[in-house]
């Protein structure tokens, strides 16, 4: 049996996914605070060859669910090639005693035409609340 269509097949996959994915970090945050919000600063990366506009978003720790109790400062990013810039996470209502546990993810908004996967990066955070 000839490997010849198996090895076209696996190659034609190979160019089709980006070999790069956006940046952010880092991918662990704790924080400790003793009032009802908390501050995060995250570093967003574009690997890309050209300026790219970013999408950063709140989502569950184990799920896609939107996190209303979190704001991104900014939620949306133009980056030039090579760049970063920091984005502000904030947690808000932590009662006392409360860790709440959620992830922030970056995208590119519009993946680049023939790009069937749109890679994104995810920080697990973390903010408890002393009493």
């Amino acid at each position: 049996m000839s490997r010849k269509p198996l090895l076209m097949a696996m190659l034609s996959i190979a160019i089709a996914v980006p070999a790069v994915a956006v940046g952010l970090g880092p991918l662990k945050l704790d924080g400790l605070i003793d009032g009802p919000r908390e501050g995060f600063a995250l570093d967003l990366y574009n690997p890309y060859p050209e300026a790219e506009t970013f999408m950063v978003y709140p989502v569950g720790l184990d799920d896609e669910v939107a996190q209303d109790r979190v704001t991104v400062l900014p939620a949306e990013v133009e980056l030039g090639s090579a760049r970063s810039r920091r984005v502000l996470v904030i947690a808000d209502n932590l009662a006392v005693g409360e860790t709440y546990h959620f992830r922030v993810c970056a995208q590119r908004k519009t993946p680049p035409e023939g790009i069937t996967l749109n890679a994104r990066v995810c920080s697990k955070i973390s903010a408890h609340r002393v009493g």
